[in-house]
Parts: C-alpha cells; structure tokens; sequence
C-alpha cells in the first residue's frame, strides 16, 4: 500500500517508516500538517497514519480535511500519545478509523495497518439490499433511486449494518468495526443509529428496521 505517515517526531517516524517498508509498503513521511495538505491537492495515498499534535496544527484537523475533500474513503489510524476516552472518541467522530496510544508495539501496529488494508479491499465493491444500493467506494447511497447524503462515519455504520442484515450487533463489535476501539461507554453508536434511520427513512413501511435490543445492541431486519 502507498502510505502517508504525519509524524514530527523523526526518531518516531524513522522507526515506523522501517517497520512499514518491511512489509512493502510505500511510505511517504511528512513532518507539518502543511506538507500534507499541500501533497492532497496533488494526490492521495490508500492509507494516512496520522499524529495528532504537530508544530504547525493538528492532526485532527488533517482528517477532518481528508474526510471533507475526498470522496473515496481512505482509511486513517492515529498514532498519539494522547490516551483520553473523550480524545479517543473525538478522533473517531471525526473520521478516523482506528486509534493507537504512543508506545506502540510493532505487531500490533502492523495488524491494524494490515487490518484497514483488508477493510478497504472488502468494502469496495457496490452492492444492493431491497430499495437500498451501497456504493462504498465514493460512498454513496441510494434509496429507490433517489440518493441520500450521510456522513462519512454514518455511511460505515449503514453499511456494516446492511451487510450484517438479521445479525444482532452489540454496541462493542460496531464500536470496533466502525470506530475502531472497543470497551469504552459512549452514546456515540446510538446517535449514528437514530441519524440513519432518519436518512435512510428505515421503517417498517418500507420493509425494513432497527430493532434495538435491550443492553446488548441493534440488529436490522428485513421484513
């Protein structure tokens, strides 16, 4: 994979830069947010490894950005020494992907990295479920034809939920799969869920629907 690494840290970026090649990876390292953004306008990598404290800004505002101006979704794991749940869960909110607290282990790096890898490949390809069609890699939806504008983090959730249809989800496995953390207490997962079913007009109606089920998670039904 061609990957961006957003790190001011040389020593730091040197040491994941070598654990990444090792792999074959295609690493590009820059030191200021700037440079990124700035690299953006030109061309995008299939995954941003992001720092969150930089000299010039924060790393939090690169994803944003990336989440605003791409219309493919790239995946983007944090790399930071910030440990808060509230900074955890920002960052996630904010678009990205997956979450890491400095010092990190090489495999457990390389799994998360490998990880959001495979996400991207699997999650590429178009697929429909009743009125409902995913296109994933500019993500896009449509609801009988007629297209409907989420989020991006609304459209992981939709999606994992139309690609799950029957299975009972517990708030944990969407954290981790969408969010990417797990074993924290957030409302987090029940917003997203109330916005989608708004978005998606997901009623009975119209043969589908959300069941919540008490202290465990949602399942969605097609009726």
């Amino acid at each position: 994979m061609k990957i961006w690494l957003l790190e001011d840290d040389s020593a730091q970026a040197e040491l994941l830069t070598s654990w990444l090649q090792d792999k074959d990876h295609d690493v590009t390292h820059f030191p200021r947010a700037a440079d990124i953004q700035e690299q953006l306008r030109k061309e995008h990598p299939d995954l941003f490894v992001l720092d969150w404290e930089l000299p010039d800004g924060s790393g939090l505002d690169v994803v944003r950005g990336i989440r605003d101006k791409l219309s493919s979704h790239i995946p983007v794991l944090f790399v930071t020494q910030r440990d808060s749940e509230a900074d955890i869960v920002e960052a996630l909110s904010s678009g990205a992907d997956d979450y890491m607290v400095k010092q990190i282990g090489k495999g457990e790096f390389l799994a998360r990295v490998q990880a959001l890898g495979r996400r991207l490949g699997n999650e590429a390809l178009e697929f429909e479920v009743g009125p409902y069609r995913f296109f994933p890699e500019t993500q896009a939806v449509t609801h009988n034809g007629e297209a409907v504008t989420l989020t991006a983090k609304d459209f992981e959730l939709a999606h994992y939920l139309f690609r799950n249809v029957g299975r009972l989800l517990s708030r944990d496995e969407l954290l981790r799969e969408v969010w990417g953390v797990s074993g924290i207490h957030t409302r987090t997962v029940d917003m997203h869920m109330s916005r989608i079913r708004k978005a998606l007009d997901i009623r009975p109606e119209g043969g589908f629907r959300i069941r919540t089920i008490y202290r465990h998670g949602y399942r969605l039904e097609q009726l």
